[in-house]
């Protein structure tokens, strides 16, 4: 898995600047998942240990609640 992450093109503050980095990470998050699924994990177990990484992460932010 190869695939580079692109810098942002928007300077910080822009309203845009969320989707600039949702774009900017599809094409390495598509490569993990098909790396992981190549190495034999499902698409539903992938999915769900990707959720997890990404609501963890989140909740160091505060972006979502913490879980109880």
């Amino acid at each position: 898995m190869s695939q580079a992450v692109q810098p942002p093109i928007l300077p910080k503050g822009s309203p845009d600047r969320d989707v600039n980095c949702e774009v900017a990470l599809e094409v390495a998050f598509a490569a993990l998942v098909t790396a992981s699924e190549a190495k034999g994990w499902t698409p539903r177990e992938t999915a769900a240990a990707l959720l997890k990484l990404a609501t963890e992460h989140a909740q160091r932010f505060r972006l979502v609640p913490a879980e109880p």
